[in-house]
């Protein structure tokens, strides 16, 4: 609406609000609202209008009503009202003189309008429709002007008052939310999908979240829910036993029915019981819990315990308009009148749980988990790093206790593969740790290993402030698994590249660089200045099924100058080096036993749980 008013504007500033009324009614509210019923609003419009009435220049009360903008005589005025749908408001002004002198056109002509030294601001507001009932009412500013000099004085007094435009905005919509009623304050009383599932009169919470993303796009990470699968999306420490949430869609993850139960917490296999999947529309989740003899039992069984705890968790997804969905999480829980104290604490632990879950949903389902998106969790874990960096650096005497960690000296000190390659390095390390699992299911997790593909398991939130650009996998990637001589290891997108020389299938990956200190993708050796470097995964076969993961770093270099030792020497490089290296065995250790734990089958059903829950 304000493209042919403002069609190139230098500044736009757009606000929103979601209404439980449909658009006429939301425009005729907004047409016709008085910002002076505001005693706010009022306050701050006097507090603008001092000069003028220190100078005599204005009396009586601040206009404040939009309806007065028809007026002539007005400063701002219509330059079009579309009922319905929105009207824009603009003016030609010198905005940043002490008294404001305006240019008065018509709204045909304010577009061409061009005369040197006039700035021009257009704002319009519009409603669309939301949902079935709803609407969204948008609020859109622009500004420009005729010349660059005007500009910039426009500019700086725009800086200055922008805070004071935009708090006026939000509050204008704030009132308007209280008059017509929001999405949210109706959502409580909203019927949704599982409320019929728990009859008597429940205990009921609900949240929800705008998506800015269709119900077929956030309905895959619903469904991959549960500890030992996905996580909860919640905070992890609390949860999910401190295994990272998924940040990616896992395949295998996406069937489940009535019946199926989702392990609820890292031991046991108790959980949220499914009890209706109407994708992409509708999950809901319940349980009936035993509380004396601490198990649970199919939610529709004929007679629940003297003490029970039964509860719906219900996801609805709610399409807004082609982009957006409104995403309701409501929980309802049933109990004895001895286990309200129980429900007292429960409830805002529920809230501060469902909230993290909605944000971190919101955030994976819009695609905002970027290869260098780092949560709260991976910068507490950097800093950890950190720390562990400097205390390396201040004690470089236990680089030898650390040049094995993970291993005793005779298994550190064997030949190795690769070995060759540098057969007397200046410094090295070799690193190992025990996973239970076989090579078989540990071999995917290293092949896929990089930069540009499964991340390096380490430090993520440090990487990435060294410009690494980089997100670590929580899933097994195929096309990321065929890795073969000629291939490279990439640690960094605009660092040399280290080449892949040899690999055995399974058991153990090979990488050599020579000159690695040149720039360029394939790294030679240049000049009297030469270093060399070779890195072998290896991964050794134990009893019980079990894998040591070797990771074994060699490094030789030229020269025997200050610059040498501290540029390719163990004091910086092993330092760092060994923090990044040990938290790269423990992310892989923690991912491959993570993937094991998931099932691979079926999920455990509870008996007859799935007719039960229909009938």
């Amino acid at each position: 609406m304000l493209e042919p008013f403002i069609p190139e504007p230098r500044l736009i500033e757009v606000d929103h609000l979601d209404l439980a009324v449909p658009p006429e009614t939301a425009y005729q509210a907004a047409r016709h609202m008085d910002l002076a019923s505001s005693s706010l609003v009022r306050g701050l419009f006097a507090v603008r209008t001092v000069p003028d009435r220190l100078m005599g220049r204005a009396s009586g009360p601040v206009r404040l009503s939009l309806d007065d903008l028809a007026n002539e005589a007005s400063d701002f005025r219509f330059l079009a009202d579309q009922p319905g749908r929105g009207f824009v408001v603009g003016a030609i002004g010198r905005f940043w003189e002490l008294r404001i002198p305006f240019k008065q056109v018509a709204p045909e002509q304010f577009a061409q309008f061009d005369e040197p030294g006039w700035g021009k601001v257009a704002w319009c507001v519009r409603v669309e429709p939301l949902g079935g009932t709803g609407s969204r009412m948008v609020f859109e500013l622009r500004l420009t002007a005729t010349d660059e000099e005007s500009w910039r004085e426009l500019r700086r007094y725009h800086r200055l008052i922008a805070p004071l435009s935009h708090f006026i905005r939000r509050h204008m919509l704030a009132i308007l939310g209280r008059q017509l009623g929001t999405p949210e304050s109706a959502e409580e009383e909203l019927a949704l999908a599982g409320d019929e599932l728990l009859g008597g009169s429940p205990a009921q919470v609900t949240h929800a979240i705008t998506i800015n993303a269709p119900p077929e796009q956030i309905w895959p990470w619903l469904v991959q829910m549960g500890c030992h699968r996905a996580g909860w999306y919640s905070y992890d420490f609390l949860d999910n036993a401190g295994v990272p949430s998924a940040r990616e869609l896992h395949p295998e993850l996406q069937a489940i029915k009535p019946g199926d139960v989702l392990p609820g917490t890292p031991k046991g296999t108790d959980g949220f019981e499914v009890l209706r999947v109407d994708a992409p529309r509708a999950l809901v989740l319940g349980g009936l819990y035993d509380l004396e003899h601490q198990r649970q039992l199919p939610f529709a069984s004929s007679e629940r315990p003297l003490k029970y705890w039964q509860v719906t968790w219900a996801f609805v997804l709610e399409p807004r308009d082609a982009r957006t969905t409104r995403l309701h999480a409501r929980g309802r829980v049933n109990f004895p009148e001895d286990a309200r104290l129980h429900a007292l604490w429960i409830r805002p632990v529920h809230h501060f749980m469902q909230a993290e879950q909605l944000r971190n949903l919101k955030a994976r389902a819009e695609g905002r988990l970027r290869r260098s998106h780092d949560t709260a969790r991976d910068v507490g874990e950097g800093i950890l790093g950190a720390l562990g960096i400097l205390f390396d650096l201040a004690t470089p005497f236990l680089r030898p206790l650390r040049s094995h960690w993970g291993l005793d000296e005779a298994t550190a000190s064997r030949p190795y593969p690769g070995d060759d390659r540098i057969p007397r390095p200046k410094w090295s390390w070799t690193h190992g740790i025990e996973i239970d699992a076989p090579p078989q299911q540990v071999w995917p997790w290293v092949a896929q290993m990089g930069q540009d593909k499964g991340g390096l398991y380490s430090y993520q939130f440090l990487e990435n402030l060294a410009g690494c650009d980089i997100q670590n996998a929580d899933r097994i990637h195929p096309e990321w698994l065929a890795i073969s001589p000629g291939d490279v290891l990439r640690l960094h997108p605009r660092m040399p590249v280290i080449p892949i020389v040899a690999v055995e299938p399974g058991r153990w990956i090979s990488a050599h660089a020579d000159s690695w200190s040149t720039k360029g993708e394939t790294p030679e050796a240049s000049g009297p200045e030469r270093i060399a470097a070779s890195w072998l995964f290896f991964l050794e076969p134990l009893p019980g099924g079990r894998t040591r993961f070797i990771s074994r770093f060699r490094l030789a270099y030229s020269g025997e100058g200050l610059r040498q030792r501290v540029l390719y020497g163990p004091y910086l490089i092993e330092s760092i080096g060994f923090v990044m290296d040990r938290r790269m065995l423990r992310g892989l250790k923690q991912r491959v036993e993570a993937a094991r734990r998931r099932p691979s089958e079926a999920l455990p059903s509870r008996p007859d749980a799935g007719a039960s829950a229909h009938a």
